[in-house]
This record gives C-alpha cells, structure tokens and sequence, in this order.
C-alpha cells in the first residue's frame, strides 16, 4: 500500500499483527496490515511479494485460497454462543 485509504496520504506503514487471530489471518492471507501515521487508520491491505531464495520456480501444484471469511464466521459464531453461555 502506498496511500491510505481513509486521508490519501502517503504516510503509511506496516503494523504488527496484534493477538491470535489477526496471526493467523495473516498466516493464510496475503494481505498485512497497515497503519497511517497522518490519520491513525489501521487496516488490512495489499504487501508486497518478496521471493525466498530458491523460490523462484512455479510451484508445481496449486491450491486455492483459504477461505478467510469462514475463519471470520467460525470465530463469530463461538463468540456469540460464549456470550449466550455467560448470561444464562
């Protein structure tokens, strides 16, 4: 990412992945997150591809990505059902 998406500026930089879930989001996503130092916005955002030596070869199979918004449901569903659990 270059400009931030909420000001247009360019003073954008790559911030840490902060708990569990947002490493693991990170882990089966290619995108990262980022923070804008004029507006304090914080978000998930294209990063850029850097190759690993002796990666440059296609892979040899290919397999979809995962399915980030399931991981999103799940985590949802388990939290509502703790709170149904904690007011009874």
């Amino acid at each position: 990412m270059d400009i931030c998406p909420h000001c247009g500026s360019n003073r954008i930089r790559r911030s840490r992945s902060k708990g569990f879930f947002e490493r693991l989001r990170r882990g089966f996503s290619q995108k990262r997150i980022f923070r804008c130092q004029a507006c304090d916005w914080r978000g998930w955002g294209a990063g850029t591809e850097h190759s690993m030596p002796g990666q440059d070869a296609p892979p040899t199979e290919v397999t979809p990505p995962p399915d980030i918004d399931a991981i999103d449901r799940a985590l949802g569903e388990s939290a509502s059902k703790r709170h149904t659990a904690a007011t009874s």
